[in-house]
Parts: structure tokens; C-alpha cells; sequence
């Protein structure tokens, strides 16, 4: 059966140029009420070319992702592209298990992107902006209360826990690893590349984490990356403390990994990298 042109408000997206895999890539806006900023939102979908449209037997695991517009094309993409599309398309090669992306676009300006994606309020000042962070959950609701609901109506997908994740990179890597532990119950796998917590001090994220009550049996799992060349040596600091803290809390292999590489900077280059390994620890390295 031939791709459909419409899904929902979604439509099958055919613009050119563009440097997309044999998948299927739609586009729709939605409106997402975080501080009266940038409440319409584009979200774009990304359908493995082994999706059938008339085969609701065949389900898929999603990721739902942050930061849309670098994740597939090079063209939509402001610093390049994390190759998301060819990821999929070569485990399809490799006869291994494939999977939608949901991704959706962050805040145009980053002050806004730094303040809906951040679980706790702390004031901070950006390029001699002030601003106040805090609003990541109204965002994290919206995602896993509205979207996600929306999204396994439309497509074929798999809703259970092990099969959804959540991932993304520096501001949207802290809002993954926020919604690996606020929606325990409904995520599976958080992928936290490059994570930001050094918005907040050590002591302060420090406070946040005892909030939580750990039995780590409730949980799933997370897969942290960090380069060596980070802008700030405190994103390497703070994803090993947070590493050794849930390590320290009882997460084992199975449910923590975290892999640093020396030579790699702050840049989608880089999370495209081990986006291929964060993918395979999540669908392949454990059987559930």
C-alpha cells in the first residue's frame, strides 16, 4: 500500500531539497500551552519504510523526541542533522528491530527552549537575560498526556512502557532524563545526550534527585553521553554525578549506561554519533 497523504493533521511531508531516507516523514502543528510561548508547535514524524499502512497487526516502538528540525533533514536543520531517518533505515538493513520518531520542534528563542525544558525553578542569566526556569512539566504533560495519546490512535504503534521513549540533547537531554523519572509508569527509555544540568548547581540538582523515593525497580532506563569537548566542563561533571548517584541508588548495567568519549564537542555531530548505540542499548542489548 502507498503512503498515505494525510494522517490525522499530520501531512506526508515531499518538500525538496531535502536529504531523507526511504521512510516516511510527516509534518502538523499542535498547540502546546507553555507560557503563552511559541504555543503552535510543529511536530514531525518519522515512519520506517517498513511501516504498512493497512497492516495494524505490525506495531512499532516510538521515541518522542526534542529539538525536531535537527533530527532528520539537513535542510530544516540550523547546525546540522543527527541522521535519525538512516539510523532506522540501516537496522531495517541489518534485520533488526525498527521504530517511529515523534519529534517536536523546541522554542524558537533560547531563553524560552531553556525554560520549558527545565523541571525546577531557579533564576538564570542568559546573554545578560534574566529568566526563570521551571516549566519543563507543563511540557512533559502535554507530551505524554496529549500527544502521545493522539499518536497511538493514529498510528500502529506499541503503548506499552518498554516501548516508549524519550530523547534528546543538552536542554532536551536534562527534559529526557526529567521525564524518565516524572513518568516512570508510561517511559521506558530515556536517551540523555550531553545533558544539561549545569543550569543548575551541584548542590541544587543534588536536592531535586533525593525528591525522588527510589525503588529502581519502578523506573527504566537511561543511556547517558557525554563528550570531553563540552563547552563547559560541568556537563561532563554533572552526568557523572548523576551517573554514580543512580548507580549508587541500585541501577545495574542492565538499567544505566553511560559512555564518554574524550574527542567529541557539544554538537549533533556528535550525538549522531552513538544515536546508533543509544537505539541498540534500548531495543537490542536486553530481551523483555
Amino acid at each position: 500500500m502507498k503512503p498515505l497523504k494525510q494522517i490525522g493533521n499530520f501531512k506526508l511531508y515531499r518538500q525538496k531539497p531535502n536529504t531523507l531516507s526511504k521512510g516516511y516523514l510527516y509534518i502538523g502543528y499542535v498547540n502546546v500551552d507553555v507560557k503563552n510561548v511559541d504555543k503552535k508547535r510543529l511536530v514531525r514524524i518519522y515512519l520506517p519504510s517498513d511501516y504498512e499502512f493497512d497492516n495494524p497487526n505490525k506495531r512499532f516502538p516510538v521515541m518522542y523526541m526534542m529539538d525536531a528540525k535537527n533530527l532528520f533533514d539537513e535542510y530544516t536543520s540550523y547546525v546540522g542533522e543527527w541522521h535519525v531517518d538512516e539510523t532506522i533505515e540501516n537496522r531495517i538493513k541489518e534485520k533488526k528491530k525498527s521504530f517511529i520518531v515523534v519529534g517536536i520542534d523546541s522554542a524558537k528563542k533560547d531563553l524560552d527552549r531553556m525554560e520549558e525544558m527545565t523541571p525546577s525553578s531557579s533564576h538564570i542569566t542568559y546573554h545578560k537575560k534574566t529568566t526563570i526556569l521551571g516549566y519543563a512539566q507543563i511540557l512533559a504533560d502535554y507530551m505524554f498526556n496529549e500527544l502521545k495519546p493522539l499518536i497511538d490512535d493514529l498510528l500502529f504503534t506499541l503503548k506499552d512502557k518498554e516501548n516508549t521513549a524519550i530523547g534528546g540533547s543538552s536542554m532536551g537531554g536534562l527534559f529526557s532524563f526529567y521525564c524518565g523519572m516524572k513518568f516512570k509508569e508510561k517511559i521506558g527509555f530515556s536517551l540523555c545526550f550531553s545533558p544539561g544540568f549545569l543550569v543548575y548547581q551541584k548542590q541544587f540538582f543534588k536536592k531535586e534527585l533525593k525528591k525522588y523515593n527510589f525503588n529502581k525497580d519502578d523506573y527504566g532506563r537511561f543511556y547517558f553521553f557525554v563528550g570531553g569537548q563540552e563547552f563547559e566542563h560541568r556537563f561532563i561533571e554533572l552526568t557523572f554525578f548523576t551517573f554514580n548517584y543512580l548507580t549508587h541508588k541500585g541501577f545495574d548495567n542492565y538499567q544505566i549506561k553511560l559512555v564518554y568519549d574524550s574527542n567529541l564537542k557539544h554538537h549533533e555531530s556528535s550525538w549522531a554519533k552513538y544515536y546508533p548505540d543509544g537505539v541498540s542499548y534500548w531495543l537490542d542489548e536486553y530481551v523483555y
